[in-house]
């Protein structure tokens, strides 16, 4: 067994992000004021348009015969990153957990494996599938011990 130590999730990176530029980070899950949600809601909004305008960038390309190579990816991968990073900086700055919350939707989604599959690959729910818990996640979140 290792002793070196786990590196950190990308919720505990965003965590130290906000620390280090000094932004409100609530220890539990806490409803933001209006202004927090709107500026939550415009940086979602411009990375999700970054991340759609790479998508395109790259069908032109191949509908223009280009063949692309793996590196010309990487705009699209660095923007679909952005929008993680402003997903997990979105949740921190609720005060919520998002290693847990992307937990409990990993686990209501595996379970969606054993379910039809759409003509365009998308895997559908199976009889008698849940959906994910996250509301059990949140009130769980809000009644844990503080961190010291």
């Amino acid at each position: 067994m290792s002793d070196l130590p786990c590196p950190p999730t990308n919720a505990e990176r965003l965590h130290e992000f906000h620390r280090a530029i000094g932004a409100a980070t609530p220890e539990r899950p806490t409803p933001p004021p209006p202004e927090l949600l709107r500026l939550r809601q415009t940086l979602l909004d411009e990375e999700s348009a970054e991340v759609r305008a790479e998508i395109d960038h790259l069908l032109a390309r191949q509908a223009a015969g280009e063949a692309l190579s793996a590196g010309d990816l990487a705009p699209l991968a660095h923007e679909l990153a952005d929008l993680l990073y402003v997903t997990y900086g979105a949740l921190d700055q609720l005060g919520i957990d998002a290693d847990a919350v992307f937990a409990e939707v990993h686990r209501a989604n595996l379970s969606k494996a054993s379910g039809p599959r759409r003509a365009d690959g998308k895997q559908l729910k199976p009889e008698g599938w849940r959906p994910a818990d996250v509301r059990g996640v949140i009130e769980r979140l809000q009644h844990a011990p503080a961190d010291d």
